[in-house]
């Protein structure tokens, strides 16, 4: 065997032990992935969401607000470092995990708890992801302008991404009407509504004239009234039509 076949040999067996110890080191990482994800599952079911049932907040209204509070922070995290109150180092830490906690609830637990209407919440969480990161890359290729106002780009390019996201949502997924459940009967209907994106409604009980005869535990639906530029969420009007009962469902 001349010097050219040890050398080939050596390099083959070299690298069949880097790609078994890789693999088996990736395998590991994986499984113990998991199990923190089962542990922190288990502590967020036991430890954390009490805290928000307890004030009466639904789990799939507090996956939503998870989901925000993540995609928030990786925008106010960008924000600071465009801005340069934090440094790189700082910031890329901080934007690495926000912004894959965000990406791991809008593909996680909002898919598992909305999976009817998941399309919009998936458009959602992602667009302000990815205008984040749109101006992340603006202020690495150009960090000032020459101008009077050296950040006004990045004003310019939220504004018009954000524009031009609202009105497709708007015209792709927006609806006049929502639904709800009845938690007390009589003339005047209380009714539990949970976040619902397509409509703009946030999580809250309605008092609403009670014109179908809906009984405790019904499904209802409910019409919506936008209000001016949606800064606090749209209005529910009025009880449309009995949908069923959630009980009688199962749920």
């Amino acid at each position: 065997m001349d010097i050219a076949e040890e050398i080939g040999e050596l390099t083959f067996r070299t690298a069949s032990k880097v790609y078994y110890h890789a693999l088996g080191f990736l395998i590991k990482f994986i499984l113990w992935l998991r199990r923190l994800r089962a542990y922190l599952g288990e502590v967020e079911v036991r430890r954390v969401y009490p805290f928000f049932e307890r004030r009466g907040v639904e789990f799939q209204d507090y996956v939503i607000l998870k989901a925000q509070l993540f995609t928030f922070l990786f925008f106010i995290i960008a924000v600071l470092f465009i801005f340069n109150f934090i440094s790189f180092g700082t910031a890329l830490p901080l934007l690495v995990l926000s912004g894959l906690s965000s990406l791991f609830q809008a593909f996680g637990q909002v898919k598992k708890y909305f999976s009817q209407d998941y399309p919009p919440y998936r458009d959602f969480f992602l667009a302000y992801f990815i205008i984040t990161l749109l101006l992340l890359i603006f202020k690495a290729l150009m960090p000032r302008v020459s101008w009077r106002y050296p950040y006004i780009h990045f004003l310019l390019v939220s504004l018009i991404a954000v524009v031009a996201f609202s009105a497709y949502f708007r015209h792709r997924y927006a609806r006049d009407y929502t639904f709800g459940r009845v938690v007390k009967a009589g003339s005047i209907a209380r009714v539990k509504v949970n976040y619902d994106i397509r409509s703009g409604i946030k999580p809250g009980v309605h008092l609403l004239p009670n014109d179908v005869n809906a009984r405790e535990g019904d499904i209802v639906k409910l019409r919506v009234e936008k209000s001016f530029f949606n800064l606090r969420g749209n209005r529910v009007s009025e009880i449309l039509e009995v949908l069923g009962n959630a009980g009688l469902r199962g749920g």
